[in-house]
């Protein structure tokens, strides 16, 4: 395969070769013709080269064993197409901009699915991270999303052939930091030392919080995020050992956690450990459901069997304790799956790229309008083209390989608009802290859709103008240019119908914006 496209590099010195080699055969007849019949050069070379055949054809069927001409062709319809597109800059800009404003939305888009729907979970361990929640029986919208109470936490803790390892989080508790600067109102978390560790996650500065640092009066040290680090701290590396007053108490900073750890509703501005006290886990203390229970399954355990677990569990809490539990049930969920499922966010993101999807179509029917305009003015080219022994497959990759290079450069201004849609968006995403915290980037997943997209476009955008402006009828072709070129009754019906399917389109997207 190397010594291939080697061989693609050095073509056309293979080129030369082959045209001398071709050469030294006619010269060699040619002297042989003198010799033995002793014709003149002129006549002997003239003989040979008769006898010999087209040397051009010769040569060009040698290429094509080589299998480049293809790629040289190809190569030579693109550049046409650019030289086309520069002469018409008008036409130029308006196909590139159509397609550049639906592939910008659409990855723009595209960057908050990736973000929400395919997070990229914290740690080198966040996917094997499952979440254990209760079930409410009184909720018929989410009811399996709910925290667990301490004692259930500890009873499933124990259970340690189906989890392997577990940790609790009660997540948006109400503070007030203090320190050098005026007081603020911020949201923290209480988890249990092993809560990073399970993750797989490490502090960016400092360290996480040891095995005792749970039990009371060694309980108050904190862990910054790194966004209130950043914002309230100035990044400062010596925030280490400072302390800090959390609801008038002093705690000691012992780390920082990094940007990349963030988990949504679940993405706290500080830490600290969670305690336990004996009312935490106290019979009573099971209406008081606050806790999220993260784990990780023992190896060969699945989902299902989690599952089944958790809701054994259920019961049996619910048979011993009916009055407290009051048939709450549990549920077992992979984490991505519960951090997306939480936040209705999957539905509204649905809604959303089926919206932007229809944009785009929009763009393609409204460059296939165009390129099957411009293909009507060009009848005559295409006439000649085809009375000089272009067969209708040429003419159609001429005309698609035009509306592909549309399209390429539409895709790559469209992630230009992207880039700036993003940062827009991030902007308007500071409304809520959880959703705050997902982080929107133009990054692999998002270039690879667009280009998956830019492909799309390229093809619904070229293929029926190419397909329809290649029927030619040579003689009627040349003629009308005589007269004037204008469309024909298939381009006419064609362009009625694109023309139609973009209404409808965009009837549907009025409606749906009206609902």
């Amino acid at each position: 395969m190397m010594s291939w496209f080697r061989r693609i590099f050095l073509r056309r010195r293979l080129y030369n070769d082959l045209a001398e080699e071709l050469s030294q055969h006619i010269e060699e007849r040619t002297d042989q013709l003198m010799r033995v019949e002793n014709l003149s050069r002129t006549e002997a070379e003239r003989a040979a080269r008769r006898a010999f055949g087209n040397v051009t054809l010769l040569e060009q069927h040698g290429r094509e064993v080589w299998q480049w001409p293809q790629l040289e062709s190809i190569g030579a319809d693109a550049r046409f197409a650019l030289r086309q597109l520069w002469k018409s800059p008008g036409f130029t800009v308006t196909t590139v901009l159509t397609l550049a404003l639906g592939i910008g939305v659409n990855a723009t888009m595209f960057s908050m699915v990736s973000a929400f729907l395919m997070p990229k979970l914290p740690g080198r361990d966040a996917k094997k991270v499952v979440v254990v929640s209760a079930v409410n029986p009184d909720d018929n919208f989410l009811p399996d999303v709910y925290p667990i109470s301490a004692p259930n936490y500890l009873r499933l803790t124990a259970d340690r052939h189906v989890f392997a390892e577990t940790a609790a989080a009660q997540d948006g508790i109400a503070g007030s930091l203090a320190g050098q600067q005026q007081p603020e109102a911020i949201h923290y978390a209480a988890v249990t030392p092993n809560y990073f560790s399970l993750f797989g996650a490490t502090p960016l500065l400092g360290r996480g919080f040891a095995a005792n640092e749970d039990e009371p009066g060694r309980n108050h040290v904190v862990l910054l995020s790194h966004g209130l680090w950043a914002r309230r701290f100035g990044s400062d590396a010596g925030i280490l050992g400072r302390t800090v007053r959390l609801n008038r108490e002093d705690y000691t900073v012992i780390g920082v956690m990094g940007a990349d750890f963030r988990m949504m509703d679940f993405t706290p501005q500080l830490w600290t450990p969670l305690t336990l006290t004996a009312a935490d886990t106290a019979p009573e203390a099971r209406k008081n459901r606050d806790l999220y229970l993260f784990a990780q399954l023992a190896p060969g355990v699945t989902l299902q069997q989690a599952r089944a677990e958790a809701q054994r569990l259920a019961k049996q809490a619910d048979t011993d304790y009916p009055t407290l539990e009051g048939r709450w049930g549990g549920s077992v969920r992979t984490l991505s799956d519960f951090l997306v499922y939480s936040f209705h966010i999957a539905q509204a993101l649905a809604v959303l790229m089926t919206t932007v999807g229809f944009v785009l179509l929009i763009a393609c029917v409204n460059v296939a309008g165009l390129l099957l305009t411009r293909a009507a003015g060009r009848q005559k080219e295409l006439a000649v083209r085809a009375s000089l022994g272009a067969s209708r497959w040429r003419i159609v990759r001429q005309l698609f390989i035009e509306g592909t290079t549309v399209a390429l450069l539409g895709g790559g201004a469209g992630l230009g608009l992207s880039w700036a849609g993003i940062r827009l968006l991030r902007g308007m995403l500071t409304f809520n802290d959880a959703i705050a915290s997902v982080s929107l980037s133009l990054d692999g997943r998002v270039l690879a859709f667009a280009a998956a997209v830019t492909l799309v476009a390229a093809v619904l955008s070229s293929v029926a103008p190419a397909m329809k402006a290649s029927r030619i009828e040579i003689s009627k072709d040349l003629r009308a240019e005589g007269r004037g070129a204008t469309a024909g009754r298939g381009q006419n019906r064609l362009r009625a119908v694109l023309v139609g399917g973009e209404i409808a389109m965009a009837l549907f997207l009025l409606a749906g914006t009206g609902c």
